[in-house]
């Protein structure tokens, strides 16, 4: 079972294999949480009445070496990501710090709340929470990626990150570039293209 404090730095599955992620990295050893079963059997019924019975949702939640957000990216579960979100002890915190596109203010959160964003690991949830969105591109999950893109900050999903192209090459691409290169059109993702040039007045509309 891989070591949390590895899986602390690493900036998200997809991101360290260059997209679609080797199935040895999910493969199931056993369920450290209830809640991690839920997950694992698209089962969001009884993923909140577990909620309701006091169970705690945060990032070290997972199925294999993967966090429980980008396996259910990965695997178009849609309710599921959104309740994993939705219920994490970090998700205020979470919501704030994605509202801020300035990387200064941005740090200045973090300084700020140093408890919530180390200790309670909302600073992993967040890289997770970009990694959960690039996933459920690279595996053409639209709904996914239409949840992640209302929770992400407009500056997210224009970052480049590097990805495999056909011919195995790395190329630094940003979300919608992505989607064009894996032949996904009218993607959610190609609303980003217009924010380059409106600016970050838009509303995300979705």
């Amino acid at each position: 079972m891989a070591d949390m404090k590895l899986i602390q730095y690493m900036p998200g599955c997809v991101f360290e294999f260059y997209g679609r992620i080797p199935e040895s990295i999910y493969q199931l050893e056993s369920f450290n949480s209830p809640l991690e079963e839920a997950v694992y059997n698209n089962d969001a019924g009884q993923f909140r009445n577990l909620l309701e019975k006091g169970h705690t949702v945060n990032i070290r939640l997972r199925i294999g070496q993967m966090s429980c957000l980008e396996y259910a990216a990965m695997k178009g579960f849609t309710e599921i990501l959104e309740t994993l979100a939705d219920a994490s002890v970090c998700a205020q915190m979470l919501r704030q710090y994605f509202s801020l596109d300035d990387v200064v203010e941005r740090a200045y959160l973090m300084s700020k709340n140093k408890g919530v964003f180390f200790e309670q690991e909302a600073l992993m949830e967040a890289n997770r929470y970009l990694a959960a969105f690039y996933t459920a591109i690279v595996y053409d999950r639209p709904k996914c990626v239409e949840s992640m893109l209302r929770r992400l900050g407009l500056r997210d999903p224009l970052t480049r990150h590097s990805f495999y192209t056909a011919d195995k090459t790395v190329e630094s691409l940003a979300a919608s570039e992505l989607a064009r290169h894996l032949g996904q059109d009218e993607h959610p993702s190609d609303r980003l293209e217009g924010w380059r040039s409106h600016g970050a007045g838009l509303s995300l509309g979705l």
